[in-house]
């Protein structure tokens, strides 16, 4: 259902829709014959071939044909502007730095060349989103003679899209350590799984370990990658985003250069599983 542009405006559809996200321009149709979507300027359907006349009851065949298209759907329908998905498209402008300026990401993060500091800096907008729309509590905690670290607690529930914002938001239904939450959804995108190193004997059981289908950098990227997101204008999204990192940052400067090291240190600790 992926690796489709928009012809009017070139951005990705995520999600097949008979409008594009982005531009609110009219791109696909249900066909009535095969209930399935095609170019919306073609004579026929491009499925199964027939004279096309588009089916208008696009949820009702959603729904009845492929549940899980109705639920991506849905998804797009509730998506929120969340922050991770929004940096990962303009990567580069979020880690610009000149001889004079350079933005809250770069000062935190240093230079975007390694992916490991793509994903940390990733997770840290996606930890900034929930605490400055009220999802969750970041604070730190401990300090004063003893290891300080960042604690998270869930406020209210998410009733966002499918996104690394939501995944954590869900992982702190209580009071945890980022570190905790953070472990907990790194695993849970990699799709950890049990694999045989060593061949067992009669007195021997065989060697396991746990192993990833994929790198932490490769699971985060595909979950921000995506992400639904709402029609915006890309320039008023990053404004908006920067000015949402950037007050994040200024309210508690310890709390974001603890929550950004923890970051970098967590992926890098993930780096081994591959």
């Amino acid at each position: 259902m992926t690796g489709f542009s928009c012809r009017h405006c070139g951005r990705p559809i995520v999600v097949p829709a008979s409008k594009c996200p982005w531009c609110g321009e009219t791109i696909m149709v249900i066909c009535a014959s095969c209930k399935a979507y095609t170019d919306d300027q073609e004579s026929h359907c491009t499925q199964c071939g027939s004279p096309l006349q588009a089916d208008t009851r696009e949820r009702l065949v959603l729904q009845a044909r492929n549940p899980e298209l109705a639920r991506l759907v849905q998804d797009q329908e509730q998506s929120q502007l969340v922050a991770s998905a929004v940096v990962i498209a303009h990567i580069d402008d979020f880690f610009y730095r000149s001889e004079g300026h350079q933005t809250v990401l770069a000062k935190l993060f240093g230079s975007a060349s390694e992916p490991r500091v793509i994903s940390a800096a990733l997770i840290f907008a996606a930890y900034a989103y929930l605490a400055q729309k009220g999802y969750c509590a970041v604070r730190v905690k401990g300090g004063d003679g003893g290891e300080a670290a960042t604690s998270v607690a869930r406020l209210r529930v998410w009733d966002g899209q499918q996104s690394i914002e939501g995944a954590l938001a869900e992982r702190s239904g209580r009071a945890f350590t980022t570190r905790e939450v953070t472990e907990k959804v790194l695993r849970d995108l990699m799709e950890f799984r049990v694999m045989q190193v060593s061949v067992g004997t009669m007195l021997r059981a065989p060697k396991t370990r746990d192993a990833p289908e994929r790198s932490a950098f490769a699971a985060v990227d595909k979950m921000v990658r995506v992400t639904a997101l709402p029609a915006h204008d890309p320039v008023e999204a990053c404004r908006a985003t920067y000015r949402l990192l950037a007050t994040f940052v200024d309210q508690d400067p310890e709390r974001a250069r603890l929550l950004a090291s923890e970051m970098v240190f967590i992926l890098r600790d993930f780096e081994s599983y591959t």
